[in-house]
């Protein structure tokens, strides 16, 4: 484990509710290819934090990695509403890019 995965997994044992954090964290795992982790995280601030939009590109893309092809499709289409509602064009228009190549 490297030392900014363990601040980060420190900080969130304070505070779990912190998006960025959680955030963080899955990222890291996801440069260590550590896809069930990050699901597991990004899964968590989907529901802690429903209007957090970058969670949505990633999660999808770590269920792509993990061969959960529907479930991919599922969250950037879930993703590409927060991000529309939050006027947020440019991750709606890039999680859109994402979707169209899975379909």
């Amino acid at each position: 484990m490297n030392d900014r995965l363990k601040s980060l997994l420190e900080l969130y044992e304070k505070d779990p509710d912190d998006s960025f954090v959680s955030y963080g964290i899955a990222l890291e795992y996801i440069s260590q290819k550590n896809y069930e982790a990050a699901e597991k995280y990004l899964t968590s601030l989907n529901k802690k934090d429903p209007e957090y939009v970058p969670a949505y590109m990633q999660l999808a893309q770590v269920k792509e990695k993990l061969n959960k092809f529907d479930e991919a499709i599922d969250v950037y289409k879930k993703g590409i509403e927060v991000a529309r509602n939050q006027n947020d064009t440019h991750a709606a228009n890039e999680m859109e890019d994402f979707l169209n190549e899975l379909e």
